[in-house]
């Protein structure tokens, strides 16, 4: 498998949306929340390391921290549009963000 591409804007849209959302809950029932998951699942999300744009999240971890965070997928993403309006679809913008990320890849 080669190396993921990362696309800089939805990165950081989506880190600022789970350090949002993350922050809203409050550290302690973060907390209490994070450990009655991790003892239904098993695992622990290690939230921490999507708050900042160094990680790429993957679709499952990220369904995963919406669970835990009890938002749906799809308001997750509006509200990662409403972070960076760049993200929303426009005809003229189609594959730029995208076309960019794999000539940063290089």
């Amino acid at each position: 498998m080669g190396k993921q591409i990362k696309i800089p804007e939805l990165t950081t849209a989506i880190s600022a949306v789970i350090t949002r959302l993350y922050k809203n809950k409050g550290e302690q029932a973060l907390l209490e929340l994070n450990n009655s998951y991790y003892t239904e699942i098993g695992k622990s999300l290690g939230l921490e390391r999507y708050t900042s744009t160094d990680h790429n999240v993957t679709c499952s971890k990220l369904f995963a921290i919406c669970d835990f965070l009890e938002i749906s997928l799809s308001e997750f993403f509006k509200l990662v549009e409403e972070e960076n309006q760049i993200l929303k679809y426009k005809e003229e913008r189609k594959g730029k963000l995208v076309k960019q990320a794999y000539k940063n890849q290089k």
